[in-house]
């Protein structure tokens, strides 16, 4: 049975780890130093919608510019660099960081119902797609290419639509030799920047609907792109949770605010949550393959807190090397 607006909202008031999500994270709780404030997630929201209407001209200007540096762009590469595909590739400073990230649910947003969609994310290696000049691109956020190949992708090969640049955020998945498409940055020398996720998941899910060419493989799309389910979270979450194929192993779900820009870094404006926070979080049932718990779980709260005090002391210590010992995927880095 779907899940009320009211119902969500009681099940929130309720849930004793109420007190924990409306308060900022402590950084005497195992010695917290994060890379943005997860203080005040709500508070953050509304400064960042607010500020994407009162600069929504420098918002379309910026975008363009991107696009048009896209575009215009002779040199592939700069700096070399090592990563986890074992072999010696290049990092170019244009696609640096490019990429959204999403943060921690810390709390349930206000007008979760409403203004809320949530997309799930398999487990993979996060990538970011550039296809331009007739040849398709792959980078890590951290602006290191990966392969070259064709694509049916508008700017993916020569045959067709070399002229045309499309940019899209994807997670590959190896078993299925895919990519899934998590958002899309531009299409067809069309920026979508400047658009809310709403109609940027809309537009996706329109143009690779239009033809069977980009799910699947031939001569001039090597990988297929799929497009994920979405579902807004005034609808009944958990029967779209239970119908999810059991043939594509979850990481996690995605949260998006319908009014959110694409923009790169963190974003309180997308929310993350592991499969198994779902019921404790949501209040809603999940399967049992999903509601699986890591050892030595205790609650939401401990399991994030332990994640990014490991993270932290990984960099500290220059044990982390983030394009080698961490999956680029779908979760908050």
């Amino acid at each position: 049975m779907a899940q009320s607006p009211g119902l969500l909202n009681d099940i929130h008031e309720k849930n004793s780890r109420s007190l924990f999500y409306k308060k900022p994270v402590k950084k005497d709780n195992y010695n917290l130093d994060t890379d943005y404030d997860y203080s005040h997630q709500e508070n953050r929201r509304r400064d960042l919608l607010n500020r994407q209407k009162e600069s929504r001209s420098a918002v379309v200007n910026s975008a363009r510019a991107i696009l048009e540096e896209v575009l215009l762009s002779e040199s592939e590469c700069d700096e070399p660099a090592t990563i986890d595909y074992q072999y010696r590739s290049k990092r170019n400073k244009l696609y640096i960081n490019t990429l959204m990230l999403s943060e921690w649910m810390i709390d349930i947003p206000e007008n979760f119902c409403d203004e809320w969609f949530m997309l799930p994310c398999p487990k993979g290696k996060r990538a970011l797609i550039v296809a331009r000049k007739g040849k398709t691109q792959v980078f890590t956020r951290r602006g290191n290419k990966i392969i070259e190949f064709n694509s049916a992708l508008p700017g993916g090969n020569y045959e067709h639509h070399s002229k045309n640049s499309t940019i899209l955020d994807c997670i590959w998945v190896k078993k299925d030799q895919s990519y899934y498409v998590l958002d899309v940055l531009s299409w067809s020398n069309q920026t979508l920047l400047d658009c809310d996720a709403e109609f940027r998941h809309f537009w996706l899910s329109s143009k690779l609907g239009e033809s069977p060419e980009f799910s699947e493989q031939s001569k001039f799309n090597k990988y297929p792109f799929v497009a994920l389910p979405n579902i807004f979270c005034n609808e009944n979450l958990s029967d779209f949770v239970h119908k999810l194929s059991s043939n594509l192993p979850l990481d996690g779900f995605l949260f998006y605010h319908r009014k959110g820009f694409y923009m790169n870094g963190h974003s309180p404006l997308v929310t993350w949550l592991k499969p198994f926070m779902i019921s404790e979080v949501l209040g809603i049932s999940v399967p049992p393959e999903l509601d699986k718990k890591p050892e030595g779980y205790l609650d939401f709260e401990h399991y994030i807190l332990s994640k990014n005090c490991r993270k932290k002391i990984l960099e500290s210590s220059n044990e982390l090397q983030m394009d080698v010992t961490v999956n680029e995927d779908c979760e908050e880095e």
